[in-house]
């Protein structure tokens, strides 16, 4: 056959459907592991391949989804992995019988990463590295990770899967919700430059919603990529009916989309959850003869945090690189960094973002500090308070290391230079982590002219391309030379972003405090050397965001260098400016504002304790909540004041945040492990007057069958914040024992999570099991399958459509129980 990737070039591929649902037709029990038929039924794997072959797939997903080690041992079958996999890729490859490709399929491995889960980034990394290294031995074509809502996630899947697979492509799709976003908040443009630095061939999207929702993604994904783009909708939203799961698009609905996936630029499209072969047969009839749409490349560098992108180029908004974050000639800064404190950092960071800057670059280096250990922790807790991509700076490869492996997103790394053993050292860390790097043109000494700094700029290219690096990876830093002391030198640097500009495309960057150095009113001479360089084509400056001067040279320069089309970004910020030099309009000196982001975004008067509770926990500061609880009951709050008054309308109004989107999963969990510190504090006091009612007592765990236990967990912390008993049965629990449990710790409920279709009907097990008995356990279910038409199709008694619900809805099957006297007294 044609290399997948040739094929690609000119033809739309056409992947298969569900193999669960089909399974199910076969006998598959509710809550068993379809990988364990590989072995155990592989007539019945490789017959439903065949199927799929027939109805015209061209590519065939291994029956390995969760056939990864972590995900097989919750059946005992770790130690069976490499028969398992193995069986998979023979049992596709029969049945396609030289007419299709296979594609060894990888989900999620089943837990959560650190510092949101208990298991670290390396863990995980090796978890995807033998299973892809498995499929690869087996043969496949194509190695698939599918389902993935988390960026930090499908990180370790890449790594993993490179290292394990290096000469097989990577089909990496993602996830999201039917507002476009991933439940870890990425949007599409995001999670196309994270996977961008990973060089993945082909991205896309499955299951979560149906069709009519994932075409303005696939669009997204379409203007934000070149890389090959892939597609499989559900059937739509899974419903209930007469005892079963199903769905409500049909064949003919779904096989209609078909020609929309292409116009949005997919070139391999099947399908997921609840469509058959008959889905696929329509939709393969629907495309045959079409062609893909051609897509553009783009000529950026793209940098992101989890929830948020930046591009660095020409034709886009000049990229400011906030330079606060560095301990240089900082007293205060540096003792709180050798301390192993963050919470400068974290001030510095938000107020650098609400100054206006697009990034921020972190520097955490102090004689005798683990910088490693501290640039870690500074990259998490930045990471917690402000969206703004960041640029890990650091002269140590192992401080870089550490920095690159948390961070839940694309970072930009400063620096390389040309010599030998920098890049040698640095650059393979910005391929394994999928970063981008700023490359100073300096080598063993600094160069004057600008022709021998591009000398230094094509040794760092090849050396890069070495590496398996692309151009767009590279930020040039022209080194912006100080004028005072050699002005021909500071001179060539616009020469030089002119050359590499009008040679390469590339994109450049500046340090641009170093200009003006030894010279009086400073400000002025770099601003001034910031617009001719803006001028020359220069793309981004680390600089200082809080000269407003610089914000209105930046936006004014941007006008003459087509990053303002029409004007109206000029237009937009000077309405909230205060001019800084006479401008001889009526009315200009009447005007207010600041030269950055708005001034709203600012307190105008100091924040209280209180207000300072309350900022900790919905920005998950988890290093503030201790000394502002302890300061809290200094200045004579009562325990129980901090805690009813204070703790829980910040933790209340962070479930709100997140029912909004205006907050996501990582930001739940970060905030709610800050409540708990505080609690920690105050637990003690609150003792010494007589124990504490709780609230109620929650059964919780996720069906048998699914071993997702994320959102569970973020549950079960928020609801023991707010002071309720929650006994965690964890994930793939039978029934029998979660209905034991309850009746052992007297529960008022019984929570029930499912992320999987094909766990979710033992909700309806659990619910009938109570009635059938007449136990008198009030059920409420949730997760991302588990819909409210469902739960009242089943007799729940609630369902929560996400965490932030969760507390409402416990608190009104309390309120309800009460009024019949089963609730304990009290609550």
């Amino acid at each position: 056959m044609t290399p997948l990737l040739e094929r690609l070039k000119q033809d739309i591929l056409i992947l298969d459907g569900s193999m669960g649902a089909l399974l199910q037709g076969r006998g598959l029990p509710p809550g068993y592991a379809p990988d364990l038929w590989n072995l155990e039924r592989p007539q019945d794997i490789q017959a439903v391949h065949a199927e799929y072959r027939a109805a015209g797939s061209d590519i065939l997903l291994t029956n390995t989804f969760g056939a990864s080690r972590r995900r097989l041992a919750e059946y005992q079958a770790e130690g069976r992995i490499r028969e398992i996999n193995v069986a998979g890729v023979d049992l596709a490859r029969r049945a396609a019988a030289g007419k299709a490709y296979v594609a060894g399929d990888i989900g999620p491995f089943g837990s959560t990463i650190a510092p949101f889960g208990d298991t670290t980034f390396e863990e995980a990394v090796a978890i995807f590295r033998e299973q892809a290294a498995i499929l690869a031995a087996a043969g496949v074509d194509l190695i698939a990770i599918e389902t993935m809502f988390d960026i930090q996630e499908m990180r370790a899947a890449l790594i993993g899967v490179r290292e394990g697979a290096p000469r097989v492509p990577i089909m990496a799709f993602m996830t999201y919700n039917a507002d476009g976003i991933t439940d870890s908040g990425s949007d599409p443009e995001t999670v196309a430059a994270v996977l961008e630095g990973f060089s993945v061939e082909i991205m896309g999207l499955n299951c979560s919603v149906g069709p009519e929702a994932m075409v303005p993604v696939l669009e997204r994904l379409g203007r934000a990529t070149h890389t090959y783009l892939g597609i499989e909708p559900n059937a739509g939203l899974p419903i209930h009916r007469d005892g079963k799961t199903v769905y409500p698009s049909g064949a003919e609905e779904m096989a209609a989309f078909a020609p929309a996936f292409v116009g949005a630029g997919a070139n391999i499209i099947g399908g997921c959850c609840g469509t058959t072969p008959e889905y696929i047969r329509l939709i393969s009839k629907r495309l045959k003869g079409t062609k893909p749409r051609r897509r553009t490349q783009s000529p950026h560098t793209r940098i992101a945090s989890r929830t948020g992108v930046v591009p660095i180029g020409a034709g886009v908004p000049f990229v400011l690189i906030g330079e606060k974050i560095n301990p240089t000639g900082k007293r205060l800064f540096s003792e709180a960094i050798a301390e192993g404190r963050t919470d400068l950092i974290v001030a510095e960071a938000r107020k650098e973002a609400a100054a206006g800057a697009h990034a921020l670059d972190v520097n955490v280096g102090v004689p005798l500090v683990d910088e490693a250990q501290m640039m870690e922790k500074a990259v998490i807790a930045i990471g917690n308070v402000v969206s703004s991509p960041l640029v890990i700076d650091s002269s140590f490869a192992s401080a870089l290391e550490s920095g690159l492996r948390i961070y839940p997103g694309r970072a930009l790394v400063n620096s390389v230079n040309a010599e030998e053993e920098r890049l040698e050292e640095v650059l393979p860390l910005i391929r394994r982590y999928g970063a981008a790097v700023i490359a100073l043109l300096s080598g063993d000494d600094i160069p004057e002219k600008a022709a021998d700094r591009m000398k230094n700029a094509e040794k760092i290219l090849r050396a890069a391309e070495r590496f398996g690096l692309r151009p767009e990876d590279i930020v040039f830093d022209t080194l912006a030379l100080t004028v005072s002391a050699v002005q021909e030198a500071a001179r060539q640097t616009l020469e030089t972003i002119r050359l590499l500009k009008s040679e390469w495309n590339a994109r450049t960057i500046v340090g641009l405090s170093n200009v003006s150095f030894g010279l009086p009113m400073r400000k002025t001479v770099h601003d001034t050397f910031l617009a001719m360089a803006i001028g020359a084509g220069l793309d981004g400056a680390i600089c200082d965001p809080y000269d407003p001067l610089l914000h209105q040279t930046v936006a004014a320069a941007s006008l003459f260098a087509g990053r303002d089309p029409e004007c109206r970004a000029f237009i937009d910020k000077a309405a909230g400016w205060t001019p800084l030099v006479p401008q001889g309009e009526k009315g200009a000196e009447g005007t207010t504002g600041t030269a950055g982001a708005s001034a709203s975004k600012t307190p105008d008067h100091p924040l209280t304790t209180r207000e300072k509770i309350e900022r900790a926990i919905i920005e998950g500061e988890r290093e503030a909540i201790v000394p502002l609880v302890t300061q809290a009951l200094a200045e004579g709050s009562a325990p129980f004041e901090i805690f009813v008054e204070q703790m829980t309308p910040a933790i209340r109004k962070l479930g709100d945040l997140f029912g909004a989107r205006q907050k996501f999963i990582p930001h739940l969990i970060a905030g709610a492990d800050t409540m708990k510190k505080g609690v920690e504090v105050l637990q003690p006091l609150l003792e010494a007057k007589g124990p504490t009612q709780p609230k109620g007592t929650i059964v919780f765990a996720t069906v048998k069958g699914d071993i997702h236990d994320i959102g569970k967990n973020i549950c079960i912390l928020m609801l023991r914040n707010f002071g309720y008993r929650v006994i965690d049965l964890g994930r793939n629990v039978a029934i029998e024992t979660i209905l034991e449990t309850a009746e052992k710790e007297k529960a008022q409920i019984v929570a029930l999570s499912a992320l999987m279709t094909t766990t979710m009907i033992q909700m309806k097990v659990a619910v009938d099991a109570i009635r059938e008995r007449n136990l008198p356990y009030k059920v409420m279910v949730g997760g991302a399958v588990v819909t409210p038409k469902f739960t009242t199709e089943i007799g729940a008694d609630g369902y929560g459509k996400d965490v932030g619900e969760v507390v409402p809805l416990t608190e009104r099957i309390l309120a309800a129980l009460a009024e019949t006297g089963r609730v304990p007294e009290g609550v």
